[in-house]
């Protein structure tokens, strides 16, 4: 038997820590004395605690800890909470991976705003009124074809041929899973709303800020941030409360079916 002193120096986890476990009933001295209070380990009980710490390395809480030392549970139930733990682990890594993806692009944008050089060129234009059939919802980049199907779903029962495909964006895309997002398809004449399908008339822009790149809809590009740095350095401002749009055409020398020729378009004034 180890004082606790001891035991914390052979395991090399610290007394405040032992007594902690003692008070969670995580790891119980194997004796405690009745006079004294002392606490005292036996080494098998080393493998316990090795178990907690190992358990405690693969992102277990206590006490989740303590339900997988439970006498009663079931191989079963640890496998299940294990695949919960790895379930939790894989969503953290690609949000940590859609975050570096982020920081490349702000490089990207950073050492091309250093060169003072915008690869597209830029054109002003006017845009005439619209006529569109849209579904808004808060989602993530890779779910915008989901959202164009079930769009394009309901409209085959009114006009199968609708034109090219417009996505409207409301929000900075702080959140990769939940970007405020509204897909549309330009229609030629008025059809019925039938919620979430909302037609309307997107307003008449005197003055739009527009730009030719290649895409995909499900991956971030730079274009509007080239974009936005044209606007800034040459003498206007974007409009507040202006939905970003992105009007994008199927291009049909590129293999991947997500692959578009899209017009970057940002609704600007005189600064």
């Amino acid at each position: 038997m180890f004082k606790i002193s001891e035991f914390s120096k052979i395991s090399q986890v610290s007394v405040k820590t032992l007594r902690y476990y003692d008070q969670l009933n995580l790891l119980k001295p194997a004796h405690t004395d009745k006079f004294t209070g002392y606490r005292y380990y036996s080494a098998d009980q080393m493998f316990q605690l090795h178990r907690i710490m190992a358990f405690k390395e693969l992102g277990f809480s206590l006490d989740q800890i303590r339900q997988l030392l439970g006498e009663d549970i079931s191989l079963e139930q640890i496998r299940g909470m294990f695949r919960i733990k790895q379930s939790e682990i894989q969503t953290n890594l690609d949000k940590e991976q859609a975050r570096l993806d982020r920081i490349k692009d702000r490089i990207c944008s950073i050492e091309k705003e250093e060169n003072s050089q915008t690869p597209h060129e830029v054109v002003l234009k006017e845009v005439k009124s619209q006529l569109v059939i849209s579904y808004r919802k808060k989602a993530a980049l890779c779910q915008i074809p989901d959202i164009f199907q079930e769009l394009d779903s309901h409209l085959e029962c009114y006009q199968p041929s609708a034109r090219s495909k417009m996505v409207l964006w409301h929000d900075c895309e702080e959140d990769d899973d939940e970007i405020d997002i509204e897909v549309a398809r330009l229609i030629t004449h008025p059809i019925p709303s039938n919620s979430p399908f909302i037609v309307k008339q997107l307003p008449e822009v005197p003055m739009m800020a527009t730009l030719i790149h290649h895409c995909w809809t499900t991956r971030r590009c730079t274009a509007s941030t080239e974009l936005a740095l044209w606007i800034e350095r040459n003498g206007y401002r974007m409009k507040e409360n202006e939905p970003r749009r992105e009007i994008c055409i199927p291009h049909e020398n590129l293999s991947d079916p997500e692959a578009y020729v899209a017009e970057v378009q940002i609704v600007v004034e005189r600064a």
